[in-house]
């Protein structure tokens, strides 16, 4: 038994390897291919990401929250599938979930987190320019690992739904709390659910959704034993009873360990079915609802090593529910399509960064079809997957650092008063310059002279150029950057400017 898993895993590596070797990978029956682009830096290990529009601009952007740098990372997107270099901020001890929503109903997408360790729910109020403040902080349970947020009680305003795994199965008691808005944007005091199971299994993933077609909203969560290595799982359902209380209505047992859930109507009958992982059986599970509570359970999909997030969404555009899976232990997204009756073939696997946590499907480049995103903690960074042929910008300068060193009026500079800077683009998508400025303390002592950078587009192998001219008469060293915003991935690009005047 351990030669047969031993072979699997060395053959799905080597299936892996002529994936990256060809750079990207299609499926000629469902014509899908998708182009990886630069890892995105962010803070240390992202555990988690969300997506969203951040700063109103129209265009998609995303967010981690880092769980040993202890800060959230903002990764402002700028339309073709790249992003801004990441700003990133504290937060509070062990970030481990993350979920984009307008909390205070001002219009404006906020940031909801759980705090592991220190057993919070934190609220960051969004501004609408890509920045965040804290708004509320409210208890939950013991180690949250996991968050929902869904409107449960009808009154238009999202609430907060946790799986508190106490540090992943070590510590219980293990639960879900469920934290309701208060109308103004906080949280109230959390109920607490599953306590008395708590003593056996901790949960790993919520699904909201309507499993009892009574037109409210309710949950379906994945348990684990805290060993993770047994072969038993649950998944839970519980009726929402109204005003966020919930009754336990249905348990199900697929027979293998849990560690992620995803729901929706994949066979279009009208009920809500089920998509649910298997960590250590490197398996995923479809369960079609018949009619409220009775699920039929097809038989398990092999996908790639510790599967930790799965998603159910029309990838290829043809109008059925495709299967997306992201493996931790092989890093690496496993995609199906499916034909609307709960079937799904499968297109392949695709590698992204060391160590994926978390994924988002969303259309970054806006070209209407959906890419994929994956926090990955090993490398720190962001792997984005862009559907289709996925031309990519990739700007390169001449130089970082501009170092004037005139002298006084009877003594010739050492450098000219004026350097150039050279700013082409070496990659295959457009490149689009949108803002050169000269800014710091520093920054009268210094003019741009020929720009012919500003405002243009640059294809594949075209340059522009300017020139900055060191221009103050007072004596002492003057500092400020050249900054270039542009629309390829790590913008805004920045070039430090040092001059000497000496008397």
């Amino acid at each position: 038994m351990v030669t047969i898993n031993l072979i699997h895993r060395i053959l799905f590596i080597g299936l892996l390897c002529a994936w990256v070797g060809g750079l990207n990978h299609s499926a000629q029956a469902q014509n899908l291919t998708y182009t990886p682009t630069p890892s995105n830096p962010v803070g240390r290990a992202p555990q988690a990401i969300t997506s969203g529009d951040f700063n109103g601009d129209g265009y998609g952007d995303l967010a981690t929250v880092n769980g040993t740098s202890d800060d959230v990372s903002i990764l402002l997107g700028n339309g073709n599938g790249t992003f801004r270099s990441a700003i990133s901020f504290g937060v509070g001890k062990i970030p481990l979930a993350l979920v984009a929503e307008d909390m205070d109903r001002d219009g404006v997408l906020d940031l909801v987190l759980a705090l592991s360790g220190s057993d919070q729910i934190t609220i960051l109020k969004g501004d609408g320019k890509g920045l965040f403040q804290s708004l509320t902080n409210q208890s939950a349970g013991k180690g949250t690992t996991f968050l929902v947020v869904r409107d449960l009680n009808g009154d238009g305003w999202s609430d907060v739904v946790t799986a508190n795994s106490g540090r992943f199965g070590y510590y219980p008691p293990f639960n879900l709390s469920v934290l309701m808005n208060d109308g103004k944007g906080s949280l109230q005091e959390p109920m607490f659910y599953e306590e008395g199971r708590g003593k056996e299994m901790f949960p790993t993933g919520v699904y909201v959704g309507d499993f009892t077609q009574d037109g409210v909203p309710d949950l379906a969560v994945t348990w684990s034993q805290p060993s993770w290595s047994s072969a038993n799982g649950l998944v839970s359902l519980l009726k929402n009873m109204g005003d966020g209380i919930f009754q336990t209505f249905k348990d199900l047992k697929p027979g293998f360990t849990l560690s992620a859930i995803h729901g929706a109507d994949i066979d279009h009958n009208g009920q809500m079915d089920l998509a649910v992982t298997s960590l250590y059986g490197d398996t995923v599970r479809i369960l079609l609802q018949q009619r409220p509570g009775e699920f039929r359970m097809l038989d398990p999909l092999k996908v790639g090593f510790a599967p930790v997030g799965v998603e159910l969404q029309d990838v290829n555009q043809d109008g059925e529910l495709d299967l997306v899976v992201v493996n931790r232990d092989s890093n690496s997204l496993s995609l199906f399509v499916g034909d609307g009756t709960g079937s799904f073939t499968t297109v392949g696997h695709f590698g992204v960064g060391a160590t994926p946590a978390a994924m988002v499907v969303q259309d970054f480049d806006q070209d209407l079809i959906p890419d994929l995103a994956t926090a990955s903690t090993n490398v720190d960074g962001v792997s984005v997957l862009l559907s289709g042929g996925g031309a990519i910008p990739l700007p390169s300068m001449n130089t970082d650092v501009l170092v004037f060193e005139p002298a006084s009026a009877s003594i010739v500079a050492a450098q000219p008063s004026s350097q150039p800077v050279r700013f082409s683009n070496i990659g295959l998508g457009l490149l689009r310059i949108k803002m050169i400025e000269i800014s710091g303390t520093g920054a009268s002592a210094f003019v741009m002279e020929g720009n012919t950078c500003q405002g243009t587009t640059l294809r594949t192998g075209e340059s522009c150029s300017l020139k900055v001219k060191f221009v103050s008469q007072d004596v002492g060293t003057h500092y400020a950057t050249l900054t270039i915003q542009d629309n390829a991935s790590g913008s805004p690009r920045r070039v430090a400017l040092k001059g000497v005047h000496k008397s």
